[in-house]
């Protein structure tokens, strides 16, 4: 019996690895024609995209299903929205593109999160809003080493500041300093990163730190996590429940 569970198993990770490996094929071949995405990041099923041309994904990046980008003005080839290295996007994210969405590397994002520098405009209620257009004019700037948890919304001209924290269901409308937590609707600093006693704690001068500064904690985290894991398995239901 003992023999037979193991062959079992030994049978369902092998069925997982061709899995993994037809993913792979599948995305090389749906970006093919996409030059400005890397040829090693990860898509999971239906993730949908509207603007190729204005969007940069780079090396070893987890895209989860049903992700949706949109680039609402699609009448110029730059690029619009840039996702850096070594972020995972979790499933059911949100993108609507107005003039730029940065994300800087090593972001995680959670399942449901929302993106918003593009609305419809409402300047004369007398057209319908689905006819009057949409704004190109704002910025989503999101720094490196960010971690959003479960269905958090960004929405209109905000810049995120590196390494920080965005508790679930957060609803962000203005600029974050680096490294904070953050937590609420509207969104709000609970807490800071000390480094001086490497703990979250409130009302903390984060100047007297080097890792201030956007690039060299960058250069730390570069030198020491080089390549992360894709994750397969949380962005996709396509492995199953077991």
């Amino acid at each position: 019996m003992i023999v037979q569970f193991c062959s079992s198993f030994n049978i369902i990770e092998l069925l997982k690895k061709i899995k993994i490996t037809l993913v792979k094929y599948r995305n090389a071949l749906r970006r093919y024609n996409a030059p400005n995405i890397s040829k090693k990041t990860l898509f999971g099923p239906n993730v949908q995209i509207f603007g190729l041309d204005n969007i940069c994904i780079n090396d070893n990046c987890t895209i989860g299903e049903n992700t949706l980008f949109t680039i609402n003005d699609r009448s110029k080839k730059n690029i619009q929205l840039e996702i850096g290295r070594n972020t995972y996007i979790g499933r059911n994210n949100f993108f609507s593109v107005g003039k730029l969405i940065y994300v800087g590397e090593y972001g995680i994002f959670g399942n449901c999160c929302s993106f918003i520098c593009s609305d419809h405009v409402f300047d004369n209620p007398l057209l319908p809003y689905s006819f009057s257009g949409n704004s190109y004019h704002k910025s989503i700037k999101i720094g490196v080493n960010c971690w959003l948890g479960h269905d958090v919304s960004i929405i209109g001209n905000v810049t995120i500041g590196h390494g920080c924290v965005i508790g679930a269901k957060t609803v962000i409308t203005k600029d974050i300093p680096p490294f904070s937590m953050v937590i609420g609707n509207p969104a709000r600093i609970i807490k800071s990163f000390n480094f001086n006693s490497s703990k979250w704690e409130a009302e903390v001068s984060l100047h007297d730190s080097i890792y201030y500064d956007e690039d060299t904690y960058l250069k730390f985290l570069r030198e020491n996590f080089e390549v992360l894991p894709l994750s397969y398995h949380s962005s996709s239901s396509k492995y199953g429940d077991l």
